[in-house]
């Protein structure tokens, strides 16, 4: 057993630190920057993840050894959820299920962000990150969910269990590379669109209308010892016609895709910003906002209102588990920015957003 479980955190490890140092440029003048010759992926402005091995056990055990949760001394607050009436028309309504899983309902859709239910982050559940918050919904508990939106490949972010259990029901809108993974784990080919960076498509559900659009994150993939980066990761615009929401995934933090994705997708009416695991910050930063830089992002992209996600559910990196929101509110204070346009909502909070009314046509 004790074999077994080595085996196990050795995985995990490589997976959650690629090392890509060498990252080969497309050869081909037509193939975009972030692709790579070798036919893997790549982050087109230098930022490398050349974390290793030898990296990853220094930051999780020696330099700012991992975190541990004490319920008695951490406090991550929950709610009970409110979701929305599928005849109510008036509001998009937002509802943290936990970790980057976001239930987003507009005009009868329901979009679920990165659905992980399971109680590990993990390729096996019996060991791994294991969660210290409950799911604030169960599968049983969803409402139909008519599209699934991943950021990218990680156990935290992409879990078997839960993607069998959400099955062909809704179409499932993913980066490059993951589609085979989908259809390996039984999801029809017809439920799955797979979109490259600023490549967007259509659903319409009973005459109404949500456009998906890959926009740029800076991160990595790989979810075992040699698939490192073969995958592509993303962010997500969706936009409705009186309502434009931004997904960050999971993502460091440059000084240009953001502003790009604001100038492109906006006006951004309300965004879902990762601002956890981030310490220790020379082994995270190229590839985990901190508080600070989440806000960075809020204002590159122009959001009107914001949520931090990606905290309170797995221990994954150096900070106190309630350390993210605090963080958060300093950042906020410190850009002179009103709290309330960038907090965090309770596991299972909902809250109901004022959406844009459509410009009256003209003659």
């Amino acid at each position: 057993m004790t074999r077994i479980l080595l085996a196990t955190t050795l995985l995990l490890m490589s997976a959650c630190s690629t090392t890509v140092e060498d990252e080969p440029m497309a050869s081909s003048a037509d193939k975009p920057s972030h692709h790579r010759s070798d036919g893997g992926f790549r982050n087109p402005l230098g930022q490398r993840s050349s974390n290793g091995l030898g990296s990853f056990l220094k930051a999780r055990f020696f330099d700012e050894p991992w975190a541990s949760f004490d319920a008695d001394k951490h406090s991550i607050p929950t709610a009970s959820p409110a979701l929305a009436d599928a005849t109510s028309q008036d509001n998009a309504t937002v509802t943290w299920v936990g970790h980057a899983t976001v239930l987003i309902q507009h005009q009868g859709i329901n979009v679920l962000t990165d659905p992980v239910f399971s109680d590990y982050a993990s390729p096996v559940q019996w060991a791994g990150p294991k969660r210290v918050t409950k799911p604030a919904l169960s599968l049983n508990e969803l409402p139909p969910i008519h599209a699934v939106v991943i950021s990218h490949d990680h156990y935290d972010h992409l879990d078997v269990a839960s993607i069998k259990a959400l099955g062909n029901e809704p179409m499932y809108y993913v980066p490059l590379g993951i589609g085979p993974w989908l259809i390996d784990r039984g999801i029809d080919s017809s439920r799955i669109v797979e979109r490259d960076w600023w490549q967007s498509s259509t659903l319409t559900i009973d005459g109404r209308s949500v456009e998906f659009t890959a926009t740029p994150a800076q991160h990595f993939s790989g979810r075992g010892l040699s698939d490192g980066n073969s995958r592509l990761w993303a962010s997500w615009g969706l936009a409705w016609s009186d309502f434009t929401a931004w997904f960050g995934g999971d993502t460091g933090y440059n000084d240009s895709q953001f502003v790009e994705i604001g100038e492109r997708l906006g006006p951004i009416d309300f965004a879902v910003i990762p601002i956890g695991a981030y310490r220790p910050r020379w082994f995270m930063k190229v590839v985990h906002v901190d508080p600070a830089e989440a806000v960075l992002i809020h204002q590159d992209i122009g959001a009107a209102q914001s949520m931090g996600i990606h905290w309170g559910a797995f221990i994954l990196s150096a900070e106190e588990a309630d350390e993210p929101p605090r963080a958060l509110a300093e950042a906020m204070a410190q850009s002179n920015l009103p709290a309330e346009r960038f907090d965090v909502y309770a596991v299972g909070e909902t809250r109901h957003l004022a959406t844009r009314r459509p410009e009256p046509a003209t003659n």
